[in-house]
């Protein structure tokens, strides 16, 4: 360490030395100088240059083995006696609680250290890196699901603004992570079959982000899954399948991943018929696990008499006829599409809740037509082909004493408390039309039933269309006694093969449903066919 006349003057006017110290003294107060930081490298650097070209150039060699030897220095300082005799502060005692709190100041030697870019503090801060999951991507907010105020006809929704239930559950709106797990489940169904109805291959030809979107859904997205005969809904595969988690979702050989679908994409299946219907959303629906017809049975009612006495043996109730059979064919539904294979592979994620929205709502019309006019050979039964419906005579007429006829053919006994919101009138808006232009009287033009003709209601009762019938048609039925069996929800199937798929690079889309249906006791309606045509 070279010793100038200008460090020398430094020192003492710093009060680190005195005058007329010998080298080796100078060199240990700078050295504790550059260990409490009052002497900075560079200072120390200008202050060691002198007239003396040759020690210049040493200066530069040896200002970097000046840091290295800090650590010595401030060893060596602990035992060496002070040259300089320094001022003393008296120092109030804190508190020993005060004193673990308080951040004590870094000393010389970590000031040094921390000028030349290191760190001063007694431990290195670490940072803490969390990798964001897949599903906070996307907002999961839900919000209960209401009925809309018009139907897709643009007509009032008799149940506007009530929370939609399905089978005692209130459904909810889907968030935008449903949507996206419902879009990567149809997605990875598609292109599996694209594949070679391979679903480990459909699995590998989906984006990184869409495998971590469907792994995610299979670990933490609820399930439903029907095994041995008995419907469940479980919360992922990682519990249901022993940990297998994905595997257990694409492997053919396991009972249930393949049989099992997210009760997201289930829900927005679901959804579509029960926001636009006019009578699916009203009628009993029942699920089925399986079989193609459910074997019902009917019974009459029992009856009993007054006036037994003593020794007078008891009649019998004569049971013929008293149990009859209630069975339901289950028909399926379909439909199919062409799309270009170049097409889907732009396909975006939410592609699911597109097309089961789709088919949704075509499944919801067809739906309500088989309630109506369902012939019970190729599609379930309809109201007005149930051969037991009270007939009602018209004589081609509308007028208010036919529509009370039609209202009082159904006894007030079926009319149960639980069923009341399921009561409905039917018919075309023709038949509407005519109905609310009955009028008071024929010199008095007014309308009997009023002029708020978008309440679509009369007598207290809704006011249901349904285009399939006729304008002849009209019926009054309690709905809630009409059974629809739901043996499978909207499945879709893809294929890409054959000459004519492969020559157009067309993928085949075919979306299927299997329900089945019919009025519990035609006694539950009053139906007129001779209405105005």
């Amino acid at each position: 360490m070279p010793i100038t006349e200008a460090l020398k003057t430094w020192l003492v006017k710093n009060e680190f030395a005195q005058d007329g110290q010998t080298d080796d003294e100078y060199r240990l107060a700078a050295g504790k100088a550059l260990a409490d930081g009052k002497l900075t490298p560079v200072k120390y650097a200008e202050l060691c240059t002198d007239k003396d070209a040759k020690k210049a150039d040493e200066i530069g060699d040896k200002l970097d083995m000046v840091i290295g030897s800090i650590s010595k220095l401030a060893e060596a300082m602990t035992v060496q006696k002070q040259v300089v005799p320094e001022k003393k502060e008296e120092k109030k005692e804190e508190p020993e609680d005060k004193k673990s709190e308080d951040t004590p100041e870094p000393t010389g030697v970590k000031k040094v250290i921390a000028s030349q870019g290191g760190t001063s503090d007694d431990s290195e801060k670490t940072a803490e890196v969390r990798v964001k999951a897949v599903r906070e991507m996307y907002d999961s907010t839900k919000r209960g699901m209401t009925y809309p105020a018009s139907t897709k006809l643009g007509r009032p929704h008799s149940k506007a603004g009530q929370p939609v239930v399905h089978m005692g559950r209130a459904l909810d709106e889907p968030s935008q992570l449903d949507k996206a797990y419902a879009g990567v489940f149809a997605k990875w169904q598609i292109v599996s079959s694209m594949r070679g109805a391979s679903p480990l291959n459909g699995f590998n030809a989906l984006s990184e982000h869409e495998k971590n979107l469907l792994t995610d859904l299979a670990e933490n997205g609820e399930w439903d899954n029907s095994r041995d005969g008995r419907p469940s809904m479980t919360r992922g595969f990682i519990g249901e399948m022993g940990g297998r988690g994905i595997k257990a979702l694409i492997d053919d050989s396991t009972s249930g991943g393949l049989e099992a679908a997210p009760i997201v994409f289930d829900d927005q299946v679901i959804s579509a018929p029960l926001l636009y219907g006019e009578l699916y959303p009203l009628v009993n629906v029942v699920t089925l696990d399986r079989g193609r017809r459910v074997e019902g049975v009917a019974t009459g009612n029992i009856t009993g008499s007054w006036g037994g006495v003593d020794n007078t043996s008891i009649s019998l109730f004569d049971t013929a006829s008293y149990v009859s059979a209630f069975d339901t064919t289950i028909y399926r539904w379909e439909g199919a599409v062409h799309l270009g294979l170049d097409f889907l592979s732009d396909t975006p994620i939410d592609f699911g809740s597109h097309i089961t929205a789709q088919y949704g709502e075509r499944l919801l019309e067809d739906l309500d037509d088989v309630i109506a006019t369902g012939d019970g050979s190729t599609q379930p039964e309809g109201i007005v082909n149930k051969a037991t419906v009270t007939s009602v005579s018209w004589g081609s007429a509308t007028s208010l004493g036919n529509y009370e006829s039609l209202r009082f053919s159904v006894a007030k006994a079926e009319h149960k408390a639980n069923l009341m919101s399921t009561v409905v009138f039917c018919g075309t808006e023709t038949s509407y039309q005519r109905a609310r232009a009955i009028p008071v009287g024929t010199a008095d033009a007014r309308r009997i039933f009023g002029l708020t003709y978008d309440d679509y209601a009369l007598m207290q009762r809704p006011y249901k269309i349904n285009e399939s019938l006729a304008d002849t048609q009209v019926f009054y039925a309690i709905l809630g006694r009409y059974r629809m069996y739901r043996r499978r929800g909207l499945t879709i199937r893809t294929s890409m093969e054959g000459d004519t798929l492969m020559r157009k690079n067309a993928l085949l889309i075919v979306a299927m449903a299997r329900y089945g249906g019919q009025l519990e006791r035609g006694v539950c309606a009053g139906l007129t066919s001779d209405a105005p045509a």
